[in-house]
């Protein structure tokens, strides 16, 4: 019986699109409501460069008129105003040998295998990547009005944890914008502290299939990605994030936006004495965007923004009114 190799797999017409189907097939969080994407940021996604420029009208503003029967009283209109909203693409990649995929080339379906490992591995990355973002978009000045700080700095004798009291005062920065909070992305510590008070509830959502944890009426993320910080004398303290719906603008870039080679395989002769060795690398570039927060830095290499750069608060500019963008901050002690 013929020997499955990586190429086999990899070159064959399924592989790419089964892998992006799975990708986001099993992105919980693309798959819920705080991620949207629209044919505009389609378009300057698959745009060339890393600078998604989105630009948006500000809300309308100023008292209505008087109506009056006087033809002498003239009315003057409102300018219309634009803001600019900008983000960078995420460029990045990542490598595998066949010896590492060893046990996915003997099963039975090889290409389901090995797309279900690479993708499991891609939305895992994407969680960590909006954790970053996350970090540095509620460092940034613009944005200390979407943060409600109650956490103890002595959390080990004095700890303050995070409950429906906090949360409420948390949806209340956004005034009457707060009511449209969906989804909540916490630390494994402050979501099993809120699992052993029995307010975790369990949901399967008939569309896609997949089960999510509701709190509050709420979809419930746990990532470990979420800040955890040493208080000045004890414990820890821990930042829950609060989204609204559209909150992360999200696409994935294609044509001339996108990797020029999105999968390849390296092959090395020599490698294993002589046996060979392959190597599928795998490119991806996205826009993955808090919505009214702009990127406003430029990155330090060409190639793309780093980890380093994404997390700096330095870096993030915020351009939407605080009440319009659709975040809230929470720190507390778990």
């Amino acid at each position: 019986m013929a020997t499955t190799r990586l190429s086999d797999v990899i070159y064959g017409p399924l592989f790419l699109p089964t892998t992006i189907q799975r990708i986001a097939q099993m992105s919980r969080i693309r798959n819920s409501p705080i991620v949207s994407t629209d044919a505009e940021l389609q378009r300057f996604a698959n745009g060339p460069g890393d600078l998604v420029q989105m630009p948006f009208w500000n809300d309308l503003t100023g008292n209505s008129n008087v109506s009056t029967d006087d033809p002498a009283q003239n009315a003057i209109p409102n300018k219309l105003t634009q803001g600019q909203d900008m983000a960078r693409k995420i460029r990045r990649n990542n490598g595998w040998q066949s010896a590492n995929l060893v046990a996915s080339m003997l099963a039975e379906d090889p290409l389901d295998a090995v797309a279900q490992l690479i993708a499991e591995y891609w939305v895992r990355e994407e969680q960590r990547i909006m954790g970053l973002q996350m970090r540095g978009v509620f460092a940034s000045p613009g944005m200390a009005g979407n943060v409600l700080d109650v956490a103890s700095e002595d959390g080990a004798v004095t700890p303050v944890r995070f409950d429906a009291e906090i949360a409420s005062n948390a949806y209340a920065l956004l005034g009457e914008y707060g009511t449209t909070l969906s989804a909540a992305l916490m630390h494994s510590r402050v979501f099993f502290n809120l699992r052993a008070a029995r307010a975790i509830e369990r949901f399967k959502d008939p569309a896609t299939g997949l089960e999510f944890d509701t709190w509050d009426g709420k979809i419930v993320y746990v990532s470990d990605q979420c800040p955890r910080e040493p208080g000045d004398t004890s414990g820890f303290k821990y930042t829950t994030y609060l989204f609204g719906n559209g909150a992360i603008g999200y696409s994935e870039a294609t044509g001339e936006g996108g990797p020029k080679k999105p999968v390849e395989i390296e092959s090395n002769a020599s490698a294993g004495n002589g046996e060979g060795v392959e190597t599928v690398w795998y490119r991806r570039h996205w826009v993955m965007h808090p919505r009214g927060v702009s990127f406003s830095a430029t990155p330090a290499s060409a190639s793309g923004v780093s980890d380093t750069e994404l997390g700096g608060g330095t870096n993030w500019t915020r351009v939407y009114d605080p009440k319009l963008v659709r975040m809230v901050a929470v720190v507390t002690n778990g």
